[in-house]
């Protein structure tokens, strides 16, 4: 087992789920990522911006608009007019993959349940051009500001309402073409032993919360779903509680009416879901979610993707 100074019960369940890991995997991590905000600015004019400015960047294959930047030469791209203005957002990678998982259409009607701090809500308002219904919902009143602030800075165009997010559309009857459930849970794989706030309040307790949290959010969110719809689940955790102990839960819940999509993206490293935990046997399409492998890179994400094509 690696040695560091996170608590020693996450260490011993992490080396479970996840036996091959990177020393460097709670660090920070040497490069930085931005979204390039089509909204504001074509990706061949991003380009151009930074080459004037000779800062090095990489692209992405499976992301045009996702650039790689050393961490020193990122800190010189918040400072200038290219994140002031929106034209670059700082995002990480592994944020980006639900979106592109839920692959959001203009003209289509789509929420954003957990919104804040808007990163998602204004990656999908990209994909649709601001065209058609996006509703962006967050529960926690701080964190609506902060949801409002990123949506005006990006340019992107979202109803935003404030309820909570178990209790959402049931009284209006709300559907949606396509919903995600980014959930709040435990933040596992943002943990960085460089700041002990990261991981101060973890516990089996909180992460128990987060799972039973997660459950009414993901099942709401499905009864607000049209038939055919996409559905994606996604959390920034390690936790069987939060993720696989969550999906197949809301499979025996919905009884059929649901099934997992598969999910690969050419380049994205994973690592092989769970299909058993603490002799928990979990449905055998399991392995049709992801689990996103950190790296110097990225961190880890967690997503699944749902269809109701067989909806009863």
């Amino acid at each position: 087992m690696i040695k560091t100074n996170l608590p020693p019960e996450f260490e011993a369940r992490l080396s479970e789920i996840l036996p091959e890991r990177s020393p460097s995997l709670f660090h920070t991590k040497p490069f930085q990522c931005f979204r390039i905000n089509t909204l504001k600015v074509s990706i061949e004019k991003a380009h151009e911006l930074l080459a004037k400015r000779n800062i090095p960047f990489e692209k992405i294959s499976f992301c045009p608009y996702a650039i790689f930047v050393e961490r020193a030469r990122g800190q010189e791209i918040l400072s200038s007019e290219l994140a002031s203005e929106g034209f670059l957002y700082a995002q990480g990678l592994e944020s980006m993959l639900p979106v592109l998982v839920l692959d959001p259409k203009p003209n289509e009607r789509v929420l954003d349940l957990c919104a804040a701090p808007g990163s998602k809500t204004s990656q999908i308002a990209m994909h649709m051009n601001n065209q058609g219904i996006l509703k962006a919902n967050e529960f926690v009143r701080e964190r609506l500001y902060r949801l409002k602030s990123v949506l005006q800075l990006t340019g992107a165009k979202a109803q935003i309402s404030s309820v909570d997010g178990r209790r959402l559309g049931k009284t209006s009857k709300e559907v949606y073409d396509r919903i995600l459930v980014d959930a709040p849970c435990s933040s596992e794989g943002r943990f960085n032993i460089m700041e002990p706030k990261s991981f101060a309040y973890w516990s089996l307790r909180k992460i128990k919360e987060m799972a039973h949290k997660q459950k009414g959010l993901l099942l709401n969110a499905s009864r607000m779903l049209v038939p055919g719809g996409t559905l994606v689940y996604s959390t920034c955790t390690f936790a069987p509680e939060e993720n696989e102990e969550v999906i197949d839960w809301f499979l025996k819940k919905t009884d059929g009416s649901f099934e997992l999509a598969p999910i690969s993206i050419e380049g994205v490293k994973a690592y092989p879901c769970l299909t058993r935990w603490q002799k928990h046997d979990f449905n055998p399409q399991m392995p049709r979610a992801l689990r996103v492998l950190p790296d110097e890179r990225m961190e880890g994400f967690f997503i699944a993707k749902f269809t109701n094509s067989h909806y009863k």
